[in-house]
């Protein structure tokens, strides 16, 4: 059976761009491609049920307008045959959670604001909700953003056991995709990191690479406080075009900055696509 990656949208030009997104990966994967919309219909207990019924077809109805409209959009890309479609009248998480179970699903692929948006919105909203959810691998699109190719991964560490499930998720899904992969770990301590720490992610990287057979991980450590900051400034100078992070079990890289409340700024302004895997 063929994997497929599903794609939520709300019909913006953020969601459009991921549909590219995932589209374009798609071809270089042989998955199929399922764009979901997720949609509520007003309902009161202080109206009629004749116009709580009209409420609901009108809610139907523009639903499906809006996909018409969105895959007309796509322009080609609709057309092609791995490409599927679909509205249903749920929340987005028991919406996409519904379609996860029912279906090979591997990957959902779901667009947010980049850095240049100020404002999280529904979307940016929806894809933390879903982030947390924890359905499914989530790759998160920032706005105006082309696929090229994964490019230089960088895949942030904290030496966490989830980290190999996230490797061999990576690895699972874009195996040969994979060309440049740099395993990082902040040192948080007051002295620059030593022999010792760099001994300790040397360890690591084969440990993760023993996972899946994969050999060539590069490994860096740098030295500063965990925060959105020195996240981005690694992601500018290792030149990354996926980031990816662990949100599975412990103490993980991402957990500490969902206590941190630094998670969301990762989330809803990422500078690259970012791969959580769940």
């Amino acid at each position: 059976m063929k994997k497929t990656i599903v794609v939520p949208t709300d019909f913006s030009n953020n969601a459009l761009t991921a549909t590219q997104y995932a589209i374009k990966l798609a071809e270089k994967t042989g998955y199929n491609v399922h764009i979901l919309h997720a949609y509520m219909s007003f309902r009161s207990a202080f109206q009629s049920d004749l116009a709580n019924q009209t409420d609901e077809k009108r809610a139907t109805l523009g639903a499906q307008k809006g996909m018409e409209s969105f895959l007309q959009s796509l322009g080609p890309l609709a057309e092609k045959p791995d490409i599927s479609s679909g509205e249903v009248k749920a929340g987005l998480v028991e919406a996409i959670s519904d379609f996860t179970m029912a279906d090979h699903t591997e990957l959902i692929v779901m667009g947010t604001h980049g850095a240049s948006g100020l404002k999280m919105g529904m979307l940016g909203s929806n894809t933390y909700d879903l982030a947390k959810a924890a359905i499914a691998p989530l790759l998160i699109i920032p706005s105006n953003t082309l696929f090229n190719g994964l490019g230089n991964i960088v895949f942030f560490t904290d030496y966490q056991d989830g980290d190999k499930d996230t490797w061999k998720s990576l690895n699972s899904l874009f195996g040969r995709l994979i060309k440049q992969c740099t395993l990082v770990h902040i040192h948080e301590e007051n002295g620059p990191p030593t022999d010792v720490g760099q001994e300790k992610l040397d360890r690591w990287k084969a440990e993760l690479e023993g996972t899946t057979g994969f050999s060539g991980l590069a490994t860096q450590l740098v030295h500063g406080k965990e925060s959105v900051d020195i996240v981005n400034e690694t992601i500018d100078r290792l030149g990354a075009t996926l980031t990816v992070l662990t949100l599975i079990g412990g103490r993980s890289f991402f957990e500490k900055l969902a206590h941190k409340s630094l998670a969301k700024a990762i989330i809803h302004q990422p500078k690259t696509p970012v791969f959580i895997n769940q």
